[in-house]
């Protein structure tokens, strides 16, 4: 499990906090090259306007697909740039005006989290939600005005319950999870890495990427067993 955590400090005077909120979202991906070598067959389907998801049980007609209602729905033909200005732009939007804000990635391994979360350079709508909250926030500090902005990252792993900073200087040593009665649920000795731009952010994403807890498996052999989320 990745937690790539994006503190934006302000001094806005009107800050308040209200009670929060979570909404569920589906994306749902194209076959992969492996499926389609064993002649997988596409058994679910999306109705977008209703927010609704459909799988079909293979090999039946009479029997009627299950169906499951979420906050959003995304099928193989839409990018990732539509998602994050449906889903995850309010929420970054938010979190410049000093709310809390989370986006948690949640999938079995080969599901497309790092595709979603990370995306890729081109198409450049398939950036992801990640590195598009970076030019996200740091627009939002160049055109504000009367505010001051701290903005710091960290990033870290819980890999087989053992929790590790990415990018500490000994990223093998195990750290403590406590509790605050202020500050709430905390890592203990969890490095916070302040950065002014969005190439910083890059490359401290790219050094915790690097740092990361790899297993092989059959769906990915590049992949960590994980959930991808990003607060």
């Amino acid at each position: 499990m990745k937690f790539y955590q994006f503190d934006v400090i302000t001094d806005k005077p009107e800050m308040q906090f209200t009670s929060s909120s979570v909404r569920v979202v589906v994306r749902c991906r194209p076959l992969n090259d492996r499926e389609k070598a064993l002649n997988c067959k596409m058994v679910v389907s999306v109705d977008t306007s209703r927010c609704q998801c459909f799988i079909q049980k293979p090999g039946t007609t009479e029997e009627p697909p299950k169906q499951f209602t979420f906050d959003g729905t995304y099928f193989i033909s839409h990018h990732t740039e539509e998602m994050y200005n449906e889903i995850a732009y309010p929420l970054v939007e938010g979190v410049t005006e000093g709310y809390n804000g989370t986006i948690f990635a949640y999938g079995q391994t080969g599901s497309g989290k790092s595709f979603t979360m990370q995306g890729v350079v081109d198409p450049p709508s398939q950036k992801g939600v990640i590195p598009r909250a970076f030019d996200h926030v740091f627009e939002t500090i160049q055109c504000a005005e009367n505010a001051k902005f701290l903005v710091r990252a960290s990033y870290l792993e819980i890999y087989r319950e053992e929790i590790r900073d990415l990018l500490g200087r000994d990223t093998k040593q195990k750290l403590e999870l406590k509790e605050h009665p202020e500050r709430g649920i905390y890592v203990r000795d969890l490095s916070m890495h302040t950065v002014h731009s969005v190439g910083e952010c890059e490359r401290v994403m790219e050094l915790g990427w690097k740092n990361r807890s790899v297993g092989y498996t059959l769906m990915n052999k590049d992949s960590s067993p994980s959930e991808r989320p990003w607060t």
